[in-house]
């Protein structure tokens, strides 16, 4: 039995990875594409994202995976022959332990100690991308705002000699004046000093007001831009990447709430292998999805209350002290009233 459920925990987390991975992978190339993530930094972002929910979907394969090993012991009828044989239902509950607890244990060590790691990784590289200068992530054929709000820059390709960037096109605003640069090739050139310069070569520049014809020429074989640093910025102290120990120290609502939302996790892992177990009943009046379809809805309900929960806690509105025991003893007792259900002779 350990045997199958290691292989369908393996399987179902697979599944479930590969589908995270497309999703979130989808959502951060949309994000590259509209140029609001650099395109270098998707598979980080995406590394960060899956390693921060690895004991949620820890929690997910435990449950589905002793849901559908007992599921199919019911369809192929040898739990009616292990309840012939005068075993009961609750001889399942130690099996189902042993391979439960040491995976809920794997979760707890995650979310206490990886999720926060990948979570503050994460908001560090971001903001490492966001304190970038404006040219640092341009993507060709996309038109890309200054951090600043008052310059626009294009380029069409990075096909010129070097690697210098080809057809450029400039647009700033100063006042009421507007400027409009437009060049064959341009390149950053790096000074000793840190400062950066944008070098436009072979183009034009247009400047006047919008909506008047006296609009100023200029051609040019040279022409420089500096390139304005944005001011660097320290990662913001989230509470989803504060280490658990001061979370733990911490006398806030929020960090209260985040942290008991760590220990949930491993809670939630052993609850929901137990709830499996009445729950994987297959009645053939009903259906074979029958019991796959309650099951689903009582993980989704319990998971929203989860989040509920940690909602209130950081609000205020619920004590920390009574935190989210009353759901897990809801949940127990739940699990309770399923197995002496299932115990009854059945007509």
């Amino acid at each position: 039995m350990l045997r199958e459920l290691a292989g369908l925990a393996a399987g179902i987390f697979f599944v479930l990875v590969m589908i995270m991975t497309v999703t979130r992978g989808a959502k951060l190339l949309g994000l590259a594409a509209s140029g609001s993530v650099a395109s270098e930094s998707v598979a980080a972002l995406l590394g960060f994202t899956l390693l921060a929910s690895v004991p949620w979907l820890l929690a997910v394969t435990v449950f589905f995976a002793v849901l559908s090993a007992l599921t199919r012991m019911w369809r192929d009828h040898e739990m009616a022959v292990w309840l012939a044989a005068g075993q009961p239902l609750t001889a399942w509950i130690r099996p189902v332990l042993t391979f439960a607890v040491p995976m809920a244990l794997v979760a707890a060590l995650l979310s206490l100690g990886l999720t926060p790691w990948a979570q503050l990784r994460s908001r560090e590289y971001r903001e490492q991308l966001a304190t970038r200068d404006d040219l640092s992530s341009l993507a060709p054929g996309l038109f890309k705002e200054s951090s600043s709000t008052d310059r626009v820059y294009f380029i069409e390709n990075f096909a010129g000699q070097g690697g210098a960037a080809r057809n450029i096109f400039v647009q700033s605003m100063n006042a009421d004046q507007q400027a409009i640069t437009v060049a064959a090739e341009g390149y950053v050139l790096n000074h000793p000093d840190g400062e950066r310069v944008l070098v436009l070569q072979h183009g034009r520049r247009y400047e006047g007001v919008p909506g008047h014809a006296d609009y100023r020429l200029i051609e040019f074989n040279e022409s420089r831009i500096r390139i304005q640093e944005p001011s660097w910025r320290a990662v913001s102290p989230q509470t989803e990447g504060k280490p658990s120990y001061d979370l733990l120290r911490s006398a806030l609502p929020e960090d209260k709430a985040e942290l008991i939302w760590r220990f949930a996790i491993p809670i939630a892992t052993i609850l929901l292998a137990m709830l499996a177990v009445p729950l994987a009943y297959v009645n053939p009046r009903v259906g074979r999805t029958f019991n796959l379809i309650m099951a689903g809805l009582l993980f989704s309900i319990y998971l929203n209350l989860i989040n509920m929960s940690v909602s209130w806690i950081a609000a205020g509105r619920l004590p920390a002290v009574v935190g989210m025991w009353p759901l897990h003893c809801a949940v127990a007792a739940l699990t309770w009233v399923l197995f002496r259900w299932r115990a009854r002779p059945q007509s």
